[in-house]
């Protein structure tokens, strides 16, 4: 009875629309959301209707961000709930797909900022760069891309990819070609987007879609180069093992990129590196090894930007992983420029001191017992400080290093077990992962002694 109504009361929340009242919208489309999951056949002959109400919310610049935000996830819900449904209406995908690519290139934000939004080294470097006009609260707030981009994820990721694929691409290899940098901007993101929703096709179409991404890639504006960045890793996590085969392109590409002006082009590069490295062999780091771990050791040391450090740190863990033993020669220099982020202390400063520590564990699992050994006693020194910290993300960073150098020291881990197995059989016993006050030393944050290795 109650579906006959879903006509006049999109009617009505159009012509409250119009007139501004954005509390009946918003109302309205907290209803339609609700519907959303509803298996009455009665509701999804709606479907049209609905989508096509919620896309002119979603276009309208006078309403609210997150009342056009609410319309967005009424979007994807619909994708979500009636997949095929929505997937076979050609025209109401066609007109979808086409909004969504419009409003992220007639906006002048980044479309690589997903990849980092809820990193604070990220948020802390884009206050800097934003200077006195610049408010952190924003990064909180939904934009038009961010809207649009969650949006094609959501599609991407669950409508059939036989419906969903092709006009997605389509529209990427088209703005591709445009001589418009915001129309270029909107096709490499939008492809990095739908990459991971869309991966299995993606795989098949490498040789089709790759050229374009390698041109954007060189692409002579820099927010272009950002998204190629972002592409370029989004296809390398998700599109293995077939973007192996093109490693003899990426890799200089990505190299010639961590030069680039742009922290957040550099910052992007690293994430590339890290997720193309990650499943490489030896053979196929071999030829930009020694160029490769110099520029991202130059940049760690020389740049302010704790993103970028971060992101560098993360790829010449993935870069060890890659190069194995041949790793070895950098072992020494990697491991002292790691010592100096192991030691922070700062509270803002404890991902980086992370991020550290994991590459240690990495490159132990790389280079093995007797190339490590030297570093050893050090990386535990610093992990086992580490959780006398008050950070639950420290300790996890510590925890796997842990793993990490068992597995690589055998026998000679041994020392540390006696203190270390009890506090991990007490983490263990923690309710749902959080920390309890155990005793007075956990009280005062002291919930592992330093040990005596030698």
């Amino acid at each position: 009875i109650f579906a006959a109504l879903i006509p006049p009361v999109i009617n009505v929340a159009d012509a409250c629309r119009k007139r501004s009242d954005e509390d009946t919208v918003s109302n309205t489309l907290d209803v339609l959301y609700d519907l959303s999951y509803s298996p009455s056949p009665a509701v999804a002959v709606h479907l049209n209707a609905i989508v096509l109400f919620c896309l002119t919310c979603i276009q309208d610049s006078n309403l609210e961000m997150g009342v056009r935000d609410s319309a967005a996830l009424v979007i994807a819900t619909q994708a979500e709930s009636k997949p095929k449904t929505f997937g076979k209406d050609d025209a109401l995908l066609s007109q979808v797909l086409e909004a969504l690519f419009n409003l992220i290139e007639n906006s002048e934000e980044s479309a690589a900022g997903a990849l980092f939004e809820s990193n604070p080294a990220w948020r802390e470097d884009m206050a800097e760069e934003g200077g006195e006009d610049f408010d952190p609260e924003d990064l909180d707030s939904p934009t038009e891309t961010s809207m649009a981009q969650g949006t094609l994820d959501m599609l991407a990721c669950e409508i059939p990819k036989k419906f969903v694929f092709q006009p997605i691409v389509s529209r990427c290899i088209s703005r591709l070609t445009s001589p418009h940098p915001h129309h270029r901007k909107a096709g490499i993101a939008c492809l990095g987007v739908a990459a991971e929703g869309c991966a299995e096709p993606l795989r098949e179409h490498l040789p089709d879609v790759m050229p374009h991404v390698f041109a954007a890639a060189g692409d002579a504006d820099a927010q272009v180069r950002e998204c190629a960045c972002f592409a370029l890793g989004q296809i390398s996590e998700h599109c293995q093992p077939e973007i192996l085969a093109y490693s003899s392109q990426i890799l200089p590409i990505v190299f010639a990129l961590l030069d680039d002006t742009t922290v957040a082009v550099q910052a992007t590069s690293c994430y590339v590196l890290e997720m193309f490295c990650e499943r490489l062999e030896p053979e196929g780091v071999r030829p930009l090894l020694d160029p490769l771990v110099k520029k991202l050791a130059s940049m760690l040391e020389s740049t302010t930007k704790r993103s970028v450090q971060e992101m560098a740190v993360a790829a010449l863990a993935a870069t060890a992983v890659a190069a194995e033993e041949e790793f070895a020669p950098y072992i020494a220099g990697v491991s002292s420029l790691m010592a100096k982020l192991m030691s922070l202390t700062e509270e803002r400063l404890y991902s980086l001191r992370g991020r550290a520590l994991e590459c240690m564990g990495h490159m132990a699992i790389a280079v093995g017992k007797e190339n490590f050994r030297p570093y050893f006693q050090e990386t535990m020194r610093c992990a086992c400080e580490g959780l006398t910290f008050d950070s639950t993300d420290l300790h996890e960073f510590a925890y796997a290093v842990f793993a990490n150098l068992a597995k690589v020291m055998g026998e000679e881990f041994a020392p540390v077990l006696g203190e270390l197995v009890p506090h991990l059989v007490k983490v263990i016993g923690q309710d749902e992962g959080q920390l309890e006050q155990a005793d007075e030393a956990a009280a005062g944050g002291q919930f592992f002694a330093p040990v005596d290795f030698y």
